[in-house]
């Protein structure tokens, strides 16, 4: 009778991993949020900061979400790159719209700071943040930063950027309201990992299947770093610097949509004069209607959660 119950309780949690791998792989949405919603949020990120104490029983806790994230984001990441192929600026409009709703999620502790030197402190790291995360993405365009390019010639300094990347991008995955794929695109590397991993010049295509393996294991490593760091991290950060904290993040995310519209991989398609017009009409209707989508999401998981 135990044995069947702990088999249906893998099952629901590798389910619930399915939702949380789309959410990490779509630029904009939270996978903190949705982890909120399913009321999960709690017990992954005490196992992942626990890890070292209790590494058998924390990491088979982990293990059926990992496995329903791991599935998600592979099933989510093949439909962007078809989208992508056929409408860029549709889905730009769309994230675009996911990281708007999203705002109120973080906006709702800003409030709070008891003087003015605490407010002016408060602000001065959100305009930082902004100007860290917008100018990414803008220099990145303006530059034409082709990161796509540097993997092919195995430039030396890639390895440290994308393990940099995978950290930041995992590590943001805790984050409710943030998303992990955001920062990721914001750095310019969503792109360029996604058709590399599935696209028509994959690594498995051009028969670089070895250069494939290492990047991917960067990017894990980083990965596994963000979420141990940024686990311990933000329990210290918010429980010490509440407030500063989610004035930082505010900034980032309002710089990431900025560098959402303004990038390496969307700039070009704002070059071409025979790109479609529907592309942009649909793309800012998606906007519209994924800030509307995500803001009732955020109203539904803060009523859970309360």
């Amino acid at each position: 009778m135990e044995n069947e119950s702990t088999k249906k309780n893998f099952l629901i949690d590798t389910l619930k991993g399915l939702p949380l791998g789309v959410s990490a792989a779509v630029p904009g949405v939270s996978a903190g949020t949705i982890a909120i919603i399913e009321k999960c949020y709690d017990r992954i990120i005490n196992s992942i900061a626990d890890l070292k104490k209790n590494f058998k029983a924390n990491f088979l806790s982990l293990l059926p979400f990992l496995l329903g994230y791991l599935i998600g984001g592979a099933l989510a990441l093949l439909a962007i790159k078809k989208g992508y192929e056929v409408a860029p600026f549709c889905l730009t409009g769309l994230f675009g719209g996911f990281i708007i709703g999203s705002l109120p999620s973080i906006a709702v502790e800003l409030h709070k700071g008891s003087n003015v030197k605490e407010k002016i402190f408060h602000i001065c790291a959100m305009l930082i943040c902004f100007a860290v995360a917008s100018l990414l993405g803008i220099l990145s365009a303006l530059y034409k930063l082709d990161l796509s390019a540097a993997m092919d010639e195995h430039a030396w300094w890639i390895y440290p950027y994308i393990f940099l990347a995978g950290a930041i991008g995992a590590g943001a995955c805790l984050v409710p309201g943030v998303s992990g794929s955001m920062c990721l695109m914001v750095m310019g590397l969503y792109i360029p990992l996604l058709n590399k991993l599935i696209g028509d010049n994959a690594f498995y295509m051009t028969g670089d299947i070895l250069n494939g393996i290492i990047y991917a294991l960067v990017i894990l490593l980083g990965a596994i770093t963000g979420l141990v760091v940024a686990s311990k991290g933000m329990k210290y950060l918010l429980a010490k610097h509440r407030t500063t904290t989610f004035f930082a993040i505010f900034g980032l995310i309002i710089g990431s949509l900025v560098s959402m519209f303004m990038n390496s991989s969307i700039y070009p398609v704002y070059l071409d004069a025979t790109h479609p017009l529907w592309d942009y009409i649909v793309g800012g209707c998606l906007l519209v209607g994924g800030a509307i989508l995500t803001f009732i999401l955020y109203k539904f998981s803060n009523k859970k959660e309360n």
